[in-house]
Parts: C-alpha cells; structure tokens; sequence
C-alpha cells in the first residue's frame, strides 16, 4: 500500500510539472503562426480566391486571408525569415490560443489594454486609430455632436473589446438614461446586422473599420461627436500580442516594425481599405 502511495505522489508530481509546463517560442521551426479573426475588414478578412497578395488561411481548407495585418505579419516573417502560417481563430479564442500554444503571435487588430496585458505582452503599436460611431445614414442620430443627442439609442459593441467599453459609456452617461445597453456581440458583421436591421441604433468603431462598412453600404454612415470619450492611450493603439514567457521574440518583432516606415503603414491600410471594398 506504501508502495502504490509512494507511485501515485510521483505521478501526481509528473503531472504537475508537465501539465503546468509554459509554452514557449521555438525560432529554430522556422515559422511564425499568426492568429487572427480573419472577419475584421480592413485589418484582416477572409477570401476564397488566390491573389498576389493574399495568404492561405491553414486551418481552413480553400480560403485565404488578406488585410492590413496579414501585410503587416508578411513584412514581419520576411525581415525576421520565418514561414508564415496564419490560423483563423475567433476573437474570444485568441488569446486561450496563444495560451495554448496553438499560434505564436496575435496580429489582429488587437489593442493593448490594461486587462488584456494582465496574460499577455504586447509589442510596439503597428497602426494607430481614433474611433468613430457607426449607424443608419437614416437614423435621428447621425447628425449628432453631443453624447446628450444620442439620449434614447440602442446601442451595442464588441465583447471584450474597446468598442464596447465605449459603447457602454454613451449608454451610461447622465444625460442618456433612456439609452439601452444591448448584450455586445460576438463579431462587427453581426453588429452591422444589428443595425440594418433596426435592433441597434449605433455602435463604435475604428475609423477605418467603419470607413470599409460604409464604402460597401450605402445606408451606414459614420460620424464623430464634439466630446471626447474617456480613453487610455492604448485604445487607441493595435499592438502585436505574444506570450510574456517570449521576451526575446516581442523584441525582435519591435525591431523589425521599426523598420516598417509610416508611410509604407499608410500605404498598406490605403490598400486594404481599396481591396476590402
């Protein structure tokens, strides 16, 4: 009885040390595996057709990724020289995905928030935005310049994002108590929908974001407001996201994005923005 006490503890043990084992970069594979939605247009969205600039998506037989941060990791892979694989993964499973080492790197157009760094690290910024609000070019909101005019919409954002702590906080200023905070959803085409089709009012986005959304839609518009919401600089920001355990490969990712001019930035969101439509 001892002796099978004696073996269970070394098991248990073994599991221990195994099972609580970090996943760590190894740059001697060669490859870079780039997680991303692959749903967010103009940093990444998912194509069926092989162009000179797309990139195959590898967990999705036939389909290929393309955007801002899919040209973005292509710099990054060819200044460092690992392969490229990019993985579609959903926006809530990214960062499990990093935990688990199912993918190297976030690239997509992630912002370094203080709750997000609290289980990961984030790189420099490779693109900085502002945010807009996004509605109905029909809607008695559109023409508005104040939080106090938006007094009575329904508005909903992205869960776990910036854009629905943004959007909580139209909903939850003193003016608007007739707003109505709406269950944030999973995606931004499932949020388009929910104002097409009259069960949201409005949301927020990112300029560039919204800039795609309404390029293919006539009846969305975007606008800014005279007041400024309540944000951290890294809300700014969309940043790089890698395990914390991998300080030598977000140092070499800062280095090869300082190598990665603004005007080239510039260029490559001007591009997906024209592609994206």
């Amino acid at each position: 009885m001892k002796k099978l006490f004696i073996v269970m503890t070394f098991l248990f043990t073994l599991f221990l040390i195994t099972g609580c084992k970090k996943v760590k970069f190894d740059e001697s594979k060669g490859t870079l595996v780039v997680g991303l939605e692959c749903n967010y247009t103009p940093f990444n969205w998912t194509e069926t057709t092989k162009t000179t600039t797309n990139w195959p998506i590898d967990n999705v037989k036939g389909a290929y990724a393309e955007g801002y941060d899919v040209q973005i990791a292509k710099l990054l892979c060819e200044e460092l020289g690992y392969n490229l694989i990019i993985k579609k993964i959903d926006w809530e499973g990214l960062i499990p995905a990093l935990d688990a080492g199912t993918i190297d790197v976030i690239i997509a157009g992630m912002s370094p928030t203080e709750e997000k760094k609290m289980s990961i690290n984030f790189t420099d910024a490779y693109y900085n935005t502002r945010h807009v609000i996004l509605t109905m070019t029909s809607s008695k909101y559109a023409n508005a310049t104040t939080f106090a005019e938006l007094n009575g919409a329904k508005v909903v954002g992205q869960k776990s994002t910036t854009y629905d702590t943004l959007v909580k906080q139209i909903a939850d200023k003193p003016t608007n108590k007739d707003c109505t905070y709406l269950t944030p959803l999973s995606s931004v085409p499932l949020i388009v929908n929910a104002i097409l089709s009259g069960a949201a009012d409005l949301t927020v986005l990112e300029e560039p974001v919204a800039k795609g959304i309404v390029a293919l839609d006539s009846k969305l518009t975007y606008f800014t407001l005279n007041e400024a919401f309540d944000l951290e600089p890294a809300d700014t920001m969309v940043s790089i996201g890698y395990r914390k355990i991998d300080e030598k490969l977000g140092a070499a990712l800062n280095q090869a994005l300082a190598t990665i001019t603004s005007e080239t930035r510039d260029t490559l969101m001007q591009n997906a923005l024209d592609n994206g439509n």
